[in-house]
């Protein structure tokens, strides 16, 4: 005779299964996304770099209302690169029309009910921002991204702050050796 505990045991089992294999699913294609890695650092991006003299700086870290525990501070990642691109001799003036914009977003793994599962994706964007004008009709000026590296990376939410931080200042590094390669 089975008892009502059995049924609820195989029950649950049977919920868990599909939900644990979809946890898993999830967790390697994230896995797989962290070594995926963009970037505009070609030589002809990185000769737009050429003749800057000071640059501004803009850093963002978009919430969205879910990485609220995520720890991430816009003001220690604003004094992290600050610091890097000062110490790099390239001066820094809230002023300048020619910006590099740092862009952190943590997107949190949500599982069944919309409840977090503890990972986070975390999506990092530098770009150096200038004005441009049109090749068919210089009159036509815009601002636009001419330099910029991207990366993702995924990780237990107990380490998203350290991450970002050595992410973040990684993708400053990368810019001041561009920046530097061009302005000797």
């Amino acid at each position: 005779m089975t008892t009502a505990h059995q049924i609820s045991d195989y029950a649950t089992g049977l919920r868990r299964i599909p939900s644990i294999v979809l946890v898993t699913k999830s967790v390697l294609l994230l896995l797989w996304l962290a070594v995926i890695a963009f970037a505009s650092d070609d030589k002809t991006d990185r000769a737009s770099l050429r003749g800057i003299k000071a640059v501004c700086l803009v850093v963002e870290v978009m919430d969205q209302g879910h990485g609220a525990g995520s720890g991430l501070s816009q003001e220690q990642l604003y004094s992290q690169a600050r610091d890097r691109v000062r110490s790099a001799e390239i001066p820094i003036d809230k002023d300048s029309t020619t910006c590099l914009y740092l862009n952190v977003r943590p997107l949190p793994a949500m599982g069944k009910n919309n409840k977090p599962v503890g990972l986070y994706a975390i999506d990092f964007k530098l770009e150096f921002m200038q004005a441009v004008a049109l090749a068919r009709d210089p009159s036509i000026r815009s601002y636009a991204s001419t330099w910029s590296l991207a990366n993702l990376a995924n990780v237990p939410a107990q380490d998203v702050e350290r991450t970002t931080r050595e992410i973040s200042a990684d993708l400053v590094n990368r810019f001041i050796k561009a920046y530097k390669s061009v302005n000797k």
